[in-house]
Order: structure tokens, then sequence, then C-alpha cells
């Protein structure tokens, strides 16, 4: 006779340590997704997304041996899908010719719609592709594909969504790559524009440290080519009387700040002189305002 039953202590103990491995399985997984959006590449410094992609594929190589990996980016200009990065790099005229068929068979479209892994068969029916959309709320980035031998096992559900977490947070950090490259070319443009202008114009530090300056006030104040504007300040742009003055109307809108409603911009106006250039001093007078941004204060100046 089995004295067994559902309750007894041994399939009770056999249960609790069966719920602890699942409790610390459970652990280990969230602990891993925690993980997986943070990227350590600094997105603002890079002017173009391999580092990005190379990131997101070791991270994808931890949770999946796939026999290639590669990465498909839209092409802004024309919308095509391009090929980014492909490893083994042998592997890219192949997922090419696979992308290719999936297109005319509509099962690209379906994988960019579902934004969920979806696992198809290769047209050889020896490997199986593993396609997930590189999409963000917003818009469509790209496409991955991950290649594997048919004889491999299906991927488990938990590693399916642990993948998707990986591609979702790399799609977000390409879109902002991409605003921040958006914003350099602007800046670059506008820059381009002030370096025609006839006046200088510089950007400051509090301190007065030069951060900024367009090429005519290189010219104007009779400074060679090479002069690194790291080692200048406002003050080296004008005589020893009117850097005097210079500094009192600095300290006097660091201390004023914004008033006024709607908040007016502070701004002194300063006629002054230059340094000696080869051509003497020269009279300058000099618009300034204390400006903000994300990263703090700094003074422009347009100097005439």
């Amino acid at each position: 006779m089995n004295n067994e039953t559902p309750f007894s202590q041994a399939n009770l103990k056999a249960r609790l340590r069966s719920l602890e491995e699942q409790a610390r399985f459970t652990l280990d997984v969230l602990e891993m997704a925690s993980t997986l959006g943070d990227f350590q590449t600094s997105i603002n410094k890079l002017h173009e997304p391999s580092s990005l992609l190379r990131e997101a594929m070791e991270r994808v190589e931890e949770l999946v041996r796939f026999s290639a990996t590669a990465f498909y980016l839209v092409d802004e200009s024309s919308s095509d899908f391009s090929l980014a990065l492909c490893a083994p790099d042998t592997y890219g005229a192949m997922v090419d010719d696979e992308l290719e068929h999936l297109i005319e068979t509509g099962v690209f479209a379906l994988a960019l719609r579902e934004n969920r892994p979806i696992t198809v068969y290769s047209r050889d029916n020896n490997h199986r592709l593993v396609l997930h959309a590189l999409a963000t709320s917003s818009r469509t980035r790209g496409m991955f594909v991950g290649i594997m031998p048919r004889s491999e096992r299906n991927l488990s559900g938990i590693l399916l969504s642990l993948l998707s977490i990986t591609l979702k947070h790399c799609a977000n950090a390409i879109e902002s790559f991409e605003l921040y490259r958006l914003f350099r070319e602007n800046e670059a443009l506008q820059r381009a524009r002030l370096d025609q202008l006839p006046v200088g114009i510089v950007d400051a530090a509090p301190d007065g440290a030069i951060l900024s300056a367009t090429g005519a006030l290189m010219q104007q104040f009779g400074f060679a080519a090479e002069t690194s504007l790291s080692s200048l300040t406002l003050a080296d742009l004008l005589c020893p009387a009117s850097q005097k003055q210079l500094q009192e109307a600095m300290q006097n809108l660091l201390a004023s700040g914004e008033t006024g409603s709607p908040p007016q911009i502070p701004h002194r106006r300063l006629g002054l002189t230059s340094r000696e250039t080869s051509q003497g001093a020269f009279p300058v007078v000099l618009h300034l305002t204390l400006q903000h941004d994300a990263s703090g204060s700094f003074f422009r100046a347009v100097l005439a």
C-alpha cells in the first residue's frame, strides 16, 4: 500500500524546491532584462551607428548563439532597408537573398507590423530565420535577422522576450543617435552661416573662457589661424582699460538673471577698445547677453 499522498511531506518538499528554483530563475531573468537596455556607447559623440549595432549584437549573442546575425537600417533618403552590419560577414549575400525573398512573399512586411520575433524557414529549408523589427513608438528604424540551423531546438518564450527587449532598446538608441545627428548637422549649418557674417560672435563660459567663435573674430582681432580658442578669454580681445568694463558688465549680468514678464534676456551694450593688433587698436561695440541652455549659463558676445 502506497502511503504517499499529494500532501505528503516528501511531495511538499519537492514542490517547495521547484517553486524556489522558479523564483530564482525569475529573478535571474528580471536582472538580465534590467541590464539589456544599458548601452555603454556615448550616443551624442557618435557619427555613425555601427558601434551601437555591435554592442546590440554582443548582447544578442549573450542570449542566443545564432550562426549569423545581421542588422538592416532604414535609409532616410530613400526609405529602403540596407545591410548595416552582418557577422560573420560571409553570410551577407545569403541574408540579402533571403530578405529579398521575404519581401516578395510579404513575410517582411508582417514582421514590421508585428514588432515581435517572427520565426520562418529559409528557402532551402536548412535554416530558421528570426526576424524582429527595430522600431520605436514613432517609426521603424530597421530590421534584425538571426540565422540558426533548422536542427537547433526552438527558442523558448523567455529567450524571445529577452531578445525583443534588447532589440527595442537598440531601436531607441538608434533613434536617439539620429536626433543627435540632426542637431549636429543643424549646428554645423548655423555655424557655417555665422562664419560668413562680417562681425565676430563669441560664446563664452561664465568665467569668460571662450567656448566658440566665428572665423571673422579671429581675423578681426589679429589672432593667428593656429591660435587655440581654449587658450583665450573675452578679456584677451580688449585693451586693459576695456577689460575692467567687460568684467563689471559680466558680473552685473550674472547677478541680474532674467527679469520681466515674460523674462527678458539680460543684455549690455558697451563701447570698448580692442587689444593691440598689427594694425593698432580700434573701437569695438560689444553686445553682451547672458543665455541659458541644457548645460547651464553662458555669455554670447557680438563684436562690431
